[in-house]
């Protein structure tokens, strides 16, 4: 798995660590750090509107390397990033999960099927 830092998060909060942190305690999650994980997926509220052509290289960039990672599934913790990240692997006709890190963890509790599930 792979896991996305948010602008908002990354640059106005300083979260970058902490959910690293909190998926090596999830047992059998295997994570692969993305050479471009801080860089930002096009998103950014209005800015994929105003500048869509811009927009759409930025994530066209980003999931290109996540499908060269071979990974199986991305995390974030931002729903905007997760849905684009999410529309444009799926455009791409790309089988890689996109998931919030919160819905890994309520996997802890049996309450939410493990990725891959069917």
């Amino acid at each position: 798995m792979i896991y996305h830092d948010a602008c908002s998060g990354l640059r106005e909060l300083g979260v970058k660590e902490q959910p690293r942190q909190l998926l090596a305690s999830v047992g059998g999650l295997s994570m692969i750090e993305l050479a471009g994980a801080e860089v930002c997926c096009g998103f950014g509220g209005t800015f994929c509107v105003k500048y869509p052509d811009i927009s759409d290289k930025m994530i066209s960039d980003k999931t290109a390397e996540i499908v060269a990672t071979g990974a199986k599934a991305v995390l974030a913790g931002n729903l905007g990033c997760l849905l684009n990240i999410a529309g444009k692997l799926l455009r791409q006709r790309h089988n890689i999960e996109v998931r919030h890190v919160a819905e890994v963890l309520a996997e802890m509790t049996d309450q939410v099927p493990p990725i891959g599930a069917p």
